[in-house]
């Protein structure tokens, strides 16, 4: 299991004080603002504040003090400790121990999740196979039927019609 999620992406600066705007990859960005640092090249990075805006955060690191500062932060990924996340229910996984994950159907080896489609009404499990095809995989309780993160593993039962049994 990854030890560090990546959180999100600077895709700018917010005025003229030092103040960096991050694209969240995560939903609950309000677990993001309480936090004290966040991990970017190995480096923690001090918080002074952080708040929302739109689909925004926008943050003010210690030591990034002009525009000039946050500007060259522009594309930096920043990263969070997996013991600092936002706790998880029964069930729910994040993302990142997802990906990269086998999916079975039986002992039918159907591939590798490769990314996760959020649609709104469900995630969508990306599924590359061995020669390159893709796989989609609604994430329902009644294809899903279990999830293995310690062994990487996902067994599934495939809704009929779903894919081509010539090609899976």
């Amino acid at each position: 299991m990854k030890e560090l999620f990546d959180i999100g992406i600077v895709t700018g600066v917010h005025g003229i004080k030092g103040d960096i705007k991050i694209f969240p990859y995560s939903n609950d960005s309000q677990n993001l603002i309480n936090q004290k640092y966040f991990m970017a090249d190995g480096v923690k990075r001090y918080i002074s504040y952080a708040r929302i805006q739109d689909k925004y955060i926008i943050v003010h690191l210690e030591g990034t003090e002009s525009r000039e500062d946050a500007e060259a932060l522009k594309n930096t990924i920043f990263s969070l400790p997996r013991e600092l996340a936002a706790p998880l229910g029964e069930g729910q996984y994040y993302m990142d121990d997802i990906i990269g994950c086998r999916v079975y159907e039986g002992e039918k080896y159907l591939g590798i999740v490769d990314d996760i489609i959020e649609t709104g009404a469900n995630d969508v499990y990306s599924v590359i196979a061995k020669d390159k095809s893709e796989l989609l995989i609604p994430a329902l309780k009644s294809v899903i039927q279990n999830i293995q993160i310690e062994l990487k593993r996902i067994d599934v039962i495939l809704p009929e019609g779903l894919v081509d049994n010539e090609y899976f």
